[in-house]
């Protein structure tokens, strides 16, 4: 139930770089609901490919929850400020990110959650 992807384009910079790798995790949502803070990898709702953001809002009726999705870089960002809101239906799962260390060729980093000073 984990996948990996690798980065590609430059929505989720400074974060994500292009050739980072993210590991997908499919069972948090089994469990978890998808909230608030936690970096994504959905369908794209208009395009058949899959997208790295993050989650910024929620909202719930009595039957389905949506979610509000953002790129970090918003000028090169293909997000909810495009699209709207989307269903939980097409999360595919959390996403960690994994990525090689800038300061050595063998070294790896690994977050889930985006930090802010």
């Amino acid at each position: 139930m984990f996948a990996y992807f690798r980065v590609k384009g430059r929505s989720m910079e400074p974060l994500c770089k292009e050739g980072d790798f993210v590991l997908l995790d499919r069972l948090s949502y089994f469990v978890f609901r998808p909230k608030v803070g936690d970096m994504v990898v959905l369908r794209h709702p208009q395009e058949d490919r899959l997208i790295l953001k993050y989650i910024t809002k929620e909202k719930t009726d009595e039957y389905h929850s949506w979610y509000w999705v953002e790129g970090l870089n918003k000028e090169g960002s293909s997000d909810s400020r495009s699209f709207g809101w989307i269903p939980r239906e097409i999360i595919l799962g959390k996403a960690l990110l994994m990525r090689k260390s800038r300061t050595g060729p063998a070294n790896w980093q690994i977050s889930a959650e985006h930090k802010t000073s």
